[in-house]
């Protein structure tokens, strides 16, 4: 039987110190452009107060044409790819041989996210008209509290460390978010990934 955690991908080992502290420092060069994000909420809630995210997302794609951004997408994009084909081994391994990177492939929105105290992403989902299949993030530190990644609504927790980067699938049951950061500021990179 498979446990739907086996479906998580996680590498512990994804990015170097340094490479962490470039995207960090990128962030905070253009926070200028920033922005806040939003997401498909889970909550049965129809407060739209409640359903808010509270944290600012650096979205590199869209500035993509500026040459500072397509190089930090561009070393994203390969960190990012590095996890797919990993992801994709680690399926057919786990789940069945029959599994392809092909529906995982390509992204257009490499975003850097931004959590300072008391902000999160509120339980969501990523599946839309978007034709999204899994999502994929990468953490950029560990030197704050709180901050948890979140499935299920809270029933299984992860605290990432700083360079690991993890995998899931996009679909309906995979409820997700980041529990508020508690201390600190926590910077990672996330993206969707479709065919």
């Amino acid at each position: 039987m498979i446990d739907v955690r086996d479906l998580i991908y996680r590498n512990t080992s994804l990015i170097n110190k340094d490479r962490c502290k470039y995207f960090i420092d990128f962030f905070e060069e253009h926070v200028d452009k920033a922005l806040p994000e939003s997401s498909t909420k889970y909550e049965l809630d129809k407060n739209p107060e409640n359903l808010q995210d509270n944290f600012l997302a650096l979205n590199l794609s869209l500035y993509y044409k500026d040459p500072k951004f397509k190089e930090a997408a561009d070393i994203a994009f390969s960190l990012i790819r590095v996890m797919v084909l990993n992801y994709a081994q680690y399926l057919k391994i786990k789940i069945t041989p029959t599994i392809t990177d092909r529906y995982m492939s390509s992204t257009d929105n490499i975003r850097i996210m931004r959590y300072k105290q008391g902000q999160e992403i509120k339980d969501h989902l990523d599946i839309g008209s978007e034709n999204i299949r899994a999502s994929c993030t990468l953490n950029l530190n560990e030197n704050y509290e709180g901050g948890a990644f979140s499935f299920f609504s809270g029933k299984h927790l992860l605290d990432l460390k700083e360079g690991e980067g993890i995998v899931f699938p996009a679909e309906q049951i995979w409820v997700h978010g980041v529990r508020p950061v508690t201390k600190g500021t926590r910077y990672a990179i996330n993206c969707f990934l479709r065919p």
